[in-house]
Parts: C-alpha cells; sequence; structure tokens
C-alpha cells in the first residue's frame, strides 16, 4: 500500500511538472543569410532621354494669294518636289477678264493722252499768234499731264492684275516633301484662310527641339568642359534618336545650338540637335526622343532589385555594425542603366546594402551578409 502511495506522487509531480509554466522556452531567432554588396564608386555611362519634335531644315506652309475654287492639285501627298514645280492650280477666268480689262483701259488712256499732246501742240500755235492767251496752254499741258497720270495708274493696275492671276499658279517654294492636302479638286479656298492648303518640308537634314528647366540645364551644361557655353556645346558627345516605335535611329546627331533666352512662361531652354536624313526616313512634325549619353566617373551603383518605393520615395535596407538592417532613404538620378540606379544622396562610399530578398526584412532585423558583391 505504501509501495503504491509514493507511485502516485511521483505521476503527479510529473503531470504538474510538465503542465505548469514553470519551466521557460526563450527561443532566440536564427539569423538568415542575406546577399549584400558594398557601395564603391565607379565609373560609368548613362543615357539621359528627353521628350522631342521634330522638324525639316526648312518647312513652308503652302498658302493661296487669290480667293477661288482649286481647279487641280497637281502633286500627291508625301512627293518629292523641286523649286518652282507648280502644286496647286486656282481656277483663274475672273483675274483673266480683269487683266483684259486693265488692257483695254490703258489702250482708252493712251489714245486719250494722244489727244491731249495733239491739244497742247494746237493751242500753243494760238498763242504763239496771240489768238488765246496763256492761260489755254497751261490749261491743256495739265490736262496732259493728267492723261499721262492716268495711264500710269492704269499701267500700275494691269500689273497687280497680272501679278493675281499669276498666284493662281502656285508654285513650290522650296525643294522637299508635300505635306497633307486637307483641300480637294473644287474646293473654295481664301487668302485668309486659318488652314494651309499643304506644307513643303526640306527634310535632307532634320532637327530635333528638345527643352531642359533651368535648375536642368545648369546640372546638364555642368558635365561638360567649356569656359563658354558654345565650348560647351562642342565638347558634347553625339546622340541618339529613339523614333516613336522605340527603335534607335541609326544615324547620330549633334547639338548645334541653345537658345540664349529661357521661355517665359515655361522657365526652359531650347535645344536644337541636328540628324541628317539622307533617305527621308525621319519626317518633319514627328515626335521622337534625344538620348544624351552621359559618362560619370564615381557613380553611386546600386541595383534597382535592392530598392523599394513607399508613397513616392525609394528605400534600401543598409546593414549596420551589428549586422541589423536599417530603412533608408536615398535620392537617385532621374536617368539609370538597365539594372542600376545612381544614388545622389542617402548612401555614401563604403556603405553595405542588402541587395535581394528585401521583400522579406523588417527594419532592426538582425541577418547574415554572405559577404558577396552583387553585379
Amino acid at each position: 500500500m505504501e509501495k503504491i502511495t509514493m507511485l502516485t506522487f511521483i505521476v503527479a509531480g510529473s503531470i504538474l511538472s510538465s503542465c505548469g509554466g514553470a519551466v521557460k522556452n526563450d527561443t532566440v531567432p536564427i539569423p538568415e543569410k542575406f546577399q549584400t554588396q558594398i557601395v564603391e564608386p565607379q565609373k560609368t555611362e548613362l543615357h539621359i532621354t528627353y521628350p522631342a519634335t521634330l522638324e525639316g531644315e526648312q518647312t513652308v506652309e503652302i498658302r493661296p494669294k487669290v480667293d477661288g475654287y482649286i481647279e487641280q492639285v497637281l502633286v500627291q501627298e508625301g512627293a518629292y518636289v523641286k523649286k518652282g514645280q507648280p502644286i496647286f492650280s486656282i481656277d483663274a477666268n475672273t483675274y483673266k477678264q480683269d487683266v483684259n480689262n486693265r488692257l483695254a483701259a490703258i489702250a482708252a488712256a493712251e489714245a486719250e493722252l494722244e489727244t491731249a499732246g495733239i491739244q497742247v501742240q494746237r493751242t500753243k500755235a494760238l498763242v504763239e499768234r496771240k489768238i488765246v492767251n496763256t492761260f489755254e496752254l497751261t490749261t491743256a499741258n495739265n490736262l496732259e499731264r493728267v492723261k499721262k497720270a492716268q495711264l500710269m495708274q492704269l499701267k500700275a493696275d494691269l500689273s497687280a492684275a497680272k501679278t493675281k492671276l499669276s498666284y493662281t499658279r502656285i508654285l513650290s517654294p522650296i525643294d522637299g516633301y508635300v505635306g497633307t492636302l486637307p483641300y480637294k479638286t473644287g474646293s473654295l479656298v481664301s487668302s485668309i484662310a486659318e488652314i494651309p492648303l499643304t506644307s513643303v518640308a526640306d527634310t535632307r537634314k532634320v532637327y530635333a527641339y528638345f527643352s531642359l528647366s533651368q535648375e536642368q540645364l545648369q546640372v546638364f551644361l555642368n558635365k561638360y568642359k567649356g569656359n563658354q557655353q558654345q565650348d560647351r556645346l562642342k565638347n558634347m558627345p553625339a546622340v541618339n534618336l529613339i523614333l516613336s516605335e522605340k527603335e534607335t535611329y541609326p544615324l547620330k546627331g549633334k547639338i548645334e545650338t541653345l537658345s540664349g533666352v529661357l521661355n517665359k512662361n515655361t522657365g526652359s531652354a531650347n535645344f536644337k540637335a541636328v540628324f541628317a536624313n539622307p533617305n527621308g526616313r525621319l519626317w518633319s512634325g514627328s515626335s521622337a526622343s534625344v538620348s544624351v549619353p552621359l559618362l560619370l566617373e564615381d557613380a553611386l551603383l546600386i541595383p534597382k532589385k535592392a530598392t523599394y518605393e513607399i508613397q513616392g520615395k525609394r528605400f534600401v535596407f543598409k546593414v549596420d555594425g551589428q549586422n541589423k538592417v536599417q530603412q533608408t532613404p536615398i535620392e537617385i538620378m532621374d536617368s539609370a542603366t538597365e539594372q542600376t540606379y545612381v544614388v545622389t544622396g542617402g548612401l555614401k562610399k563604403g556603405d553595405r546594402i542588402v541587395c535581394e530578398g528585401i521583400q522579406h526584412l523588417s527594419n532592426g532585423m538582425e541577418i547574415i551578409s554572405d559577404g558577396k558583391t552583387a553585379k
């Protein structure tokens, strides 16, 4: 009976010790291993892209100088025309009639002038014979002068009428490609219409116009050598043209000019880059982007996958001296390579950051660094 009682106490004590909670089991999380890298300055080349508008070397809007109906459209859209080539014909009947009327008026005026001259000679003879006084001669001379003036005015009117008649045949002012043709045969056109008949663009060279804000301009120019603006423009490298379909135009261009006055409405400065266009592939009026290479000697590059964004700000996890990660805001350049950002603030040379698996991290978490450098 005593043995049974003792066994009961031992079993009861075992149960109490296992269910009681007096024994603590404080387990510490084992740090995980993450890939990290040390931030070091590197030499790299970036390509900064700016939206641009393309314009031909010379683009001329074709507008009628006289009113009338289009008799013929002598070209097609996109056709190449030479300077002086006819491209439109406007109904000329009204203007031909005006020229004929002027010619008739001139013939009558010449006859009147001849008659006035004869009258002057007759009056002069009568004055010499003292049959009439000099007043009559003065009157005859003045009448002749009036007829001469009237004839000169009519000849001037004829010249203007012939000029208007010539305007009914519209010629290309330059060599180039014809733009859109909004008016067709039979359309009534006017010299004061808002929409031109078409445009002709000389696109053997194409200018790409792009702009920078005043703040961007100073940063941009300071990256190139030269004391004067023109010197810096000369030292700028060749630029690429990115077409609307994201294709890079095969011929490189050169930045030629920078506007000397900022736009008072936008506060921006305009650049002009020129590209050769021997095959006519570039179209005046189209959109593209100018890609400007920028060489950085000491850039702090970090992988894009090492960063994350919260409310428009970008962060990384920086590893401190106790191997704990700290959420760190950074500043980056607007331009980047395909896989990396250039850090302009928030990190310095020698800082270590986590470059993979950041989605598994939290601020203050202790990690094990693999000691490798990410590429």
